[in-house]
């Protein structure tokens, strides 16, 4: 499998690192621009590689590949299984409307 432009060897190992890669993840999400759980987990697979998130997540490497496309939607159990190899969980949280 050739490597994406966006694959950072130096970032790849560190992400291995469960706490750091919770933060990096976490940190991509923060502030008025931060990106959405879907576009932060698709930077940090590509910063990490498909290669290693399939291995490290034990998902199969089409869907994940569909995913960073963009031809493929997570449902929300699915999101949670890509999540939780770096122990994070998404939650839909409803509140009332001013």
């Amino acid at each position: 499998m050739n490597r994406g432009k966006s694959y950072d060897e130096e970032l790849s190992l560190k992400l291995k690192n469960i706490k750091f890669a919770r933060a990096y993840i976490v940190a991509l999400m923060e502030g008025d621009h931060g990106l959405s759980v879907e576009d932060a987990l698709k930077h940090t697979i590509l910063r990490m590689g498909i290669k290693e998130f399939v291995q490290l997540a034990r998902v199969p490497q089409p869907n994940v590949s569909e995913f960073i496309k963009g031809k493929r939607k997570l449902k929300p159990d699915t999101l949670n299984e890509y999540l939780k190899p770096f122990k994070l969980k998404a939650k839909l949280i409803l509140e009332e409307a001013s």
